[in-house]
């Protein structure tokens, strides 16, 4: 790989990280001569790179508007956790069977920097060390094809949560729609203990309480009030 798509590669990891860190939210335009003199990057390789995060469903290029941050549907949100569920109980429960001592360890070490990161309040941190902590499940349990396509679904889970919390982060009881770090702390436990089938079904849960939180349907008449809409006006 030459140096100028190793460079292509990197900045796509930045821009990566800062949409599952909940720094670009949907519907950001992505002005091209800023990613030029923020990178260092020549126009033709800044439409390169968004043509590749076009691809991977995390832009939108309009026509004569240029490029934004991707809004997901309702559906694709569905979708997409779905999919999610899929592949992350097959990850976990792959690991589960055989997880080493050092792979203990590594979960371990990356639950604590959520936890520091939780502890000194700093939310965008925490928010993308939670979805790496999922990625380090798949890449441990040595599926590269299936940690490949969650790869490219994380960063598209964190639009549909910036896009489709709660107001406030919760709803019916719900604590704050990012995972927790104790929901964390359970599923390494079952993973360290080769509890395999425990391990699937907290990971299931886990997707399931993110995905209930969302408002992925359009608020009815009774769900609107206009006294707590404009108290603060």
């Amino acid at each position: 790989m030459n140096n100028k798509n190793k460079d292509l590669d990197k900045v796509y990891q930045r821009i990566w990280e800062a949409i599952v860190a909940h720094k670009l939210l949907p519907g950001t335009r992505l002005k091209e001569e800023e990613l030029c003199e923020t990178f260092s990057l020549s126009r033709g390789f800044v439409r390169k790179l968004l043509l590749q995060l076009s691809y991977h469903k995390l832009v939108n290029l309009v026509p004569n508007s240029g490029a934004f941050v991707a809004e997901p549907t309702p559906e694709e949100a569905r979708d997409i956790f779905q999919a999610r569920r899929l592949l992350e109980a097959e990850l976990v429960r792959e690991l589960a069977s055989k997880c080493t001592l050092r792979e203990k360890k590594l979960l371990q070490e990356h639950l604590q920097k959520e936890h520091q990161a939780a502890t000194q309040g700093d939310q965008s941190l925490r928010i993308r060390l939670s979805g790496e902590f999922h990625l380090l499940i798949g890449k441990l349990a040595n599926k590269p094809v299936l940690t490949s396509f969650l790869h490219e679904i994380i960063p598209r889970s964190s639009l549909i949560v910036a896009l489709y919390q709660q107001p406030g982060g919760a709803r019916k009881g719900h604590h704050h729609a990012g995972p927790s770090c104790s929901e964390h702390n359970d599923l390494l436990a079952a993973i360290a203990g080769h509890h395999t089938e425990r391990a699937v079904q907290l990971m299931i849960d886990h997707l399931n309480e993110i995905e209930a939180q969302l408002q992925l349907e359009p608020p009815t008449e009774e769900d609107i009030n206009l006294k707590h809409i404009f108290a603060d006006l």
